[in-house]
């Protein structure tokens, strides 16, 4: 099967959040698009559930890990099975939620703007019972892209449509990095292309207690500065003074009790709920 958009997915033991994620994807208003799912050796019910989807929606193509290899396998394992034909690539993580128009909006702005090789958008931030918390925005316009991500990571991966011929200039992810892949991934491709993000949100991302961006946000930390470092040796570009402030922030967070770290974390990245419009 053919078609314009492949949304690609990675799945360990889901079954909490996984129906309400494929329900928002089956329901897009976009409907020229394969979702491909990889099951990495889920022990729970993930499993049974996408097979129940796919039963019922032919664009539905699930992968399979010979048991659990990880999340960087596991992207890139959806990547070298990416169906030919593809225009478009969307990444969504199976906790989060799509809003309807997500598929239609952002194919819209990268066919109106074919200098641009990734399209993201601001959050909307819901916990464990899909309530939401907050609102996330990010640099909105390629330039204040170009400027900012290689002192923050200012994309935000389950949001992310990319043109799928700058998927296969840039490779595959990164096995060094068990966590902050996608970051290291963006510097990548910032290569050779530019970035922008909608400034209205495109999926509702779901913070909860259990999952590796908080659980292992120490080692997320130690790695972003890892990035940011190889990122600026790497094209022999001088680390402004901005980079080098965060650099030396995020040495004393490492410091700090891991609870005082996730407390200022959420306080850093998360604004309250947006008044309703």
């Amino acid at each position: 099967m053919r078609a314009r958009i492949a949304v690609l997915l990675p799945v360990y033991n889901a079954e909490k959040f996984l129906r309400e994620c494929l329900d928002s994807i089956v329901r897009q208003t976009f409907p020229d698009f394969l979702l491909v799912a990889c099951n990495d050796g889920s022990t729970d019910g993930s499993p049974e559930i996408l097979k129940e989807y796919a039963a019922k929606d032919a664009r539905i193509r699930i992968l399979e890990n010979p048991g659990n290899k990880g999340i960087v396998e596991t992207r890139n394992h959806l990547l070298r099975e990416l169906p030919d034909g593809t225009e478009y690539v969307a990444w969504i993580d199976s906790d989060d939620v799509m809003f309807p128009d997500r598929l239609r909006r952002q194919s819209s702005y990268l066919d109106a703007h074919p200098e641009v090789g990734g399209v993201g958008s601001a959050l909307e931030i819901i916990d464990e019972n899909s309530r939401v918390t907050g609102f996330r925005p990010y640099p909105v316009t390629p330039a204040e892209i170009r400027r900012q991500l290689p002192l923050q990571n200012i994309l935000a991966q389950p949001a992310l449509m990319l043109r799928a011929d700058v998927i296969r200039r840039t490779g595959s992810y990164s096995s060094s990095c068990p966590v902050c892949q996608d970051y290291e991934y963006w510097l990548r491709v910032l290569d050779c292309s530019d970035f922008a993000n909608l400034s209205d949100p495109v999926i509702r991302y779901r913070i909860s207690s259990t999952q590796v961006k908080q659980t292992k946000l120490k080692l997320s930390l130690r790695l972003t500065l890892k990035i940011q470092r190889d990122y600026f040796r790497r094209n022999r570009l001088r680390m402004p003074f901005a980079c080098l402030f965060r650099q030396a922030t995020g040495y004393l967070l490492l410091l700090l009790p891991s609870s005082w770290s996730l407390r200022l974390f959420k306080i850093l990245t998360c604004r309250a709920k947006r008044s309703a419009k």
